[in-house]
């Protein structure tokens, strides 16, 4: 593999429709989810806040006197009291939400929280789509022959198909964080104030920084799973399946929370610091394992299992795909 094999594959992909597309779609899905936290979490959050200062201020009390008079005071004592503790779980749980969606509302959180949606379901679901057209096409349109006659390596095609798709989806992730940064600085700070959320300076771009390159190397491991296992399967249709498969697999398991922090689907999700939400694209993973084991020794296994897996694939489809 050449630098010049790179950026000749690089060309056909960074601008072809469906990848313009597809990147604009979840740059614009990035945005959304950004914009629908922090409305959403800000609104809740005020009138959890507003319905406890009501409880506090008695203001509760005196309304259910005058509403339930011959209940008597022994009643609404007790309504009080389990009013107020649904409401200080309510606002707790809003706490929870507004300081995720605030992270959003700075240049590194705003990266982080692209970030996530690339290295999540919709990210990786854009990569089968854009590895199985490169790689796939090669096949469809009967052009392979002529790539494996100039060079017989299907491994070479792979990793060059691999490392330009995984460029175009690093250059994709800082548009995306971009566009979410220009939304915050613009009207989200204005207009949902989580500014009490929002993390020191050094350690939100620790955070940011950790999810930008958390992002970076699932995309890449996954640009050559998808690319390699479309080889394997010589066609579109049949790359888009096999990696969708894997793709469903990685996800099970969120349900076993003492597995899931050593499957790895668990290891991405902690990586990525996922926890699902209404309003975020990762509900349809899992969420962070919180495993007490460190993340280095459990994900020892998973990336052994995964040099393994990729060197077997590449080795099958380099099989499957001599010229004779």
């Amino acid at each position: 593999m050449t630098t010049w094999h790179v950026r000749a594959e690089w060309r056909k992909i960074a601008f072809r429709p469906l990848t313009l597309l597809l990147f604009a779609l979840l740059t614009v899905g990035c945005v959304t989810t950004a914009f629908y936290a922090q409305d959403y979490w800000s609104g809740n959050l005020n009138q959890a806040q507003s319905s406890l200062q009501r409880i506090e201020s008695g203001e509760s009390y005196r309304s259910c006197m005058e509403l339930n008079p011959k209940l008597g005071p022994a009643y609404c004592h007790r309504t009080g009291e389990m009013e107020r503790e649904i409401t200080e779980e309510w606002l707790a749980d809003s706490r929870e939400k507004a300081a995720e969606a605030a992270r959003a509302q700075t240049v590194p959180g705003a990266i982080g929280w692209a970030a996530q949606a690339f290295a999540s379901f919709p990210g990786l679901v854009v990569l089968v789509l854009l590895a199985a057209q490169s790689m796939g096409g090669e096949y469809d349109n009967r052009t392979a022959g002529n790539l494996l006659l100039a060079d017989p390596r299907v491994r070479t095609h792979i990793l060059a198909k691999a490392v330009a798709l995984w460029l175009t989806t690093a250059a994709a992730l800082c548009c995306a964080g971009a566009a979410v940064a220009v939304f915050a600085l613009g009207k989200g700070r204005t207009d949902y104030p989580l500014h009490a959320f929002h993390l020191p300076p050094g350690e939100d771009l620790l955070h940011g920084l950790r999810l930008w390159g958390g992002a970076l190397a699932v995309t890449a491991v996954w640009s050559v799973i998808t690319v390699a296992l479309t080889a394997l399967a010589r066609g579109t249709a049949g790359g888009i399946a096999r990696s969708g498969a894997v793709l469903v697999l990685l996800m099970l398991g969120s349900g076993a929370a003492w597995l899931w922090g050593w499957l790895p689907g668990g290891i991405v999700a902690d990586v990525m610091a996922f926890r699902p939400g209404d309003v975020l694209w990762n509900v349809w993973w899992g969420p962070e394992s919180g495993s007490t084991v460190p993340l280095p020794l459990r994900a020892l296994p998973t990336l052994l299992g995964t040099a393994l897996g990729i060197w077997w694939i590449m080795r099958a489809a380099g099989r499957r795909n001599e010229v004779t």
